[in-house]
């Protein structure tokens, strides 16, 4: 395995992280205020800046690297943020009640 399969590896690996992290901020917070909209903004919120954070380590690890590399983790990374975005919002709002329960 070369040094680029573990850096994209470490990559996807994190955007799949920060949903999770996510996830268990707002899952913790509705339980503890009740508050679903507010804790669900948060989540999507630090959600999209470790997305985001992340997009930026690939840009200065892949700009020097090969071009295609550079657009196609970009790609990349806008798609898992993306879906991570869906997945996060989907699955708050499927457990609303259950979260919701005092």
């Amino acid at each position: 395995m070369s040094g680029i399969d573990i850096a994209m590896a470490i990559y996807v690996i994190f955007m799949i992280v920060a949903t999770f992290v996510s996830f268990k901020y707002a899952s913790t917070m509705i339980r503890k205020t009740g508050l679903f909209l507010p804790q669900t903004l948060i989540a999507g919120t630090i959600n999209l800046g470790l997305g985001v954070f992340a997009i930026i380590g690939w840009f200065f690890f892949a700009w020097g690297v090969n071009e295609f590399l550079f657009f196609g983790g970009l790609v990349l990374g806008i798609g898992l943020l993306v879906v991570g975005e869906a997945v996060l919002i989907t699955t708050l709002f499927l457990i609303r009640n259950k979260l919701t329960e005092q």
